[in-house]
């Protein structure tokens, strides 16, 4: 899950890049509580010259060369073909690079960046967002203590976006092959490739490499950890969706069930959010002792919706009715089966209400009765999961209003679910060769709850040795404020 909050978690990612290439090897970081995941306000430390070398690498061959090069067709597991390679002139934004664009066994699209005289001796790869199926755009790390130019890539996961009703799924419909690409294999594949082009352009392979991606990058970051253990010196997991299967299957189709009556429209729509948020901030918006209208910590908020419940024979957008104080709270408290068992770690944060027009309701921009049809549940990604990934290939998966909250339908989800999650707590083999790993979440994500990576990360800590063992090389930062993958409600 990703939107257009690009440049808030641009920001936010480079913060993070320049303290993994701090001189520590991790963070310096002020704030949170001592040995538990705490809210980050990072200062990112001297960028280390043993990291980044003493000077610039030249390529020592040209760009154009590289698409004549007939040696990546047979890199082992992953034979490459180039497309094209040329230069692209220097920006206010960009340096001159070598832009490369090629595919990779059986059909990954890739995009990789090459300082032509900037290199730093570093590899920055990517994640993608949502279900993927493009190649986004690049960014050149930069700012604070960051100097020269990282070797940069990306790739589509293994497949090109469907359009149309819960097309951002086909995909996986019928070819396991491409699950497994989508699922991991790809991000793999191209650390081989874009090191070995890397390589052959400089002369020299990069001396450090670093993966960077949020949502479903996120995940793709923590099963480079957990698969891949030797491939990233240093890896940035934001809002990881590394819960993929609950998360798609139950949480995001809780949201749309929920909220949805028995003539099939909305119950709760976007012009009550304000109002809602507003007497959370009022509740909870000063419980670090400050009145800065500000939630520090959304787990120790005591909010009661129906405190803004409506007066009988009263509908405004000033207050909710009853059934929308009920949605209200079933949001909050997340999926659950009738037994009230909990089918994901927790539900949507305080604080996070201006943002649930995005991923919990119908576009709309007028409030009224908005039609919670399947056609519009692709905002929530429950369809695209359910119809095409739930089941073995071949096999046609329920709609959102078919899908029980059972432990019987639960159940169903794997062994496809262990294909996309990235749940596995052994990362001795990452923390072996010396890797380093931060996981950033904003405390108002409205499309991964915060509590599911929260969750993982204390599993980690237990199963690592305790908190200070783990931070030595795996720590949690999470932002007051922010939303999914950036933006929040208070202008980061």
């Amino acid at each position: 899950m990703q939107r257009s909050r690009h440049h808030s978690s641009t920001l936010i990612a480079t913060a993070l890049v320049a303290c993994l290439l701090a001189a520590y090897g991790l963070v310096t970081a002020v704030g949170g509580h001592s040995g538990t995941p705490g809210n980050a306000r990072l200062s990112a430390a001297r960028f280390s010259s043993e990291l980044r070398g003493s000077r610039e690498l030249l390529p020592a061959m040209t760009c154009s060369s590289l698409a004549a090069d007939p040696n990546f067709v047979s890199i082992p597991d992953d034979p490459t073909s180039i497309a094209s390679a040329t230069v692209v002139a220097a920006s206010d934004t960009n340096p001159e690079y070598c832009e490369v664009k090629g595919m990779i066994a059986p059909q990954t699209q890739f995009a990789l960046e090459l300082p032509t005289t900037t290199w730093n001796g570093s590899y920055v790869q990517y994640g993608c967002g949502g279900y993927c199926g493009t190649i986004s755009a690049l960014t050149f790390p930069s700012g604070g203590s960051l100097t020269g130019d990282f070797a940069i890539a990306t790739d589509d996961e293994g497949h090109i976006a469907e359009t149309g009703l819960g097309g951002a799924g086909l995909f996986a419909f019928n070819d396991q092959q491409l699950r497994d690409e989508y699922g991991y294999l790809s991000e793999h594949a191209l650390s081989v490739v874009a090191k070995t082009i890397i390589a052959a352009y400089y002369g020299q392979a990069p001396s450090k490499s670093y993966f960077d991606g949020c949502s479903d990058g996120g995940r793709e970051a923590m099963e480079e950890a957990e698969r891949y253990p030797d491939d990233f010196t240093g890896i940035i997991a934001g809002a990881p969706e590394m819960i993929a299967g609950p998360l798609n299957a139950e949480e995001q189709t809780w949201y749309y069930k929920v909220n949805t009556n028995a003539n099939g429209d909305a119950i709760l729509t976007d012009t009550k959010l304000p109002a809602l948020h507003a007497a959370v901030i009022k509740a909870c918006g000063g419980d670090d002792g400050v009145a800065d209208g500000i939630i520090t910590t959304p787990r120790d908020c005591d909010f009661t919706p129906a405190t803004i419940e409506c007066a009988q024979g009263v509908n405004n957008k000033t207050c909710l009715t009853s059934a929308q104080v009920q949605v209200v709270r079933e949001y909050y408290q997340g999926a659950t089966d009738p037994q009230g068992q909990k089918l994901y770690p927790g539900g949507l944060p305080y604080g996070s209400e201006l943002g649930w027009s995005v991923f919990e309701l119908p576009p709309s921009q007028t409030g009224g009765t908005v039609p919670t049809t399947e056609s519009l549940d692709y905002f929530g990604l429950s369809l695209p999961y359910l119809r095409f990934q739930l089941l073995s290939p071949g096999q046609l998966g329920p709609t959102p209003s078919q899908w029980q909250f059972t432990v019987q339908d639960y159940d169903s989800m794997f062994p496809a679910a262990n294909v996309e999650d990235a749940m596995s707590t052994d990362l001795r083999a990452f923390r072996a060769h010396g890797g380093k790993l931060i996981m950033w979440q904003g405390w108002a994500d409205d499309g991964i709850p915060p509590t599911g990576t929260i969750d993982y990360y204390e599993t980690l800590a237990k199963k690592m040795g305790g908190y200070t063992a783990t931070q030595q090389f795996a720590r949690l930062f999470l932002f007051p404020t922010v939303y999914h993958c950036g933006g929040g409600y208070g202008g980061v």
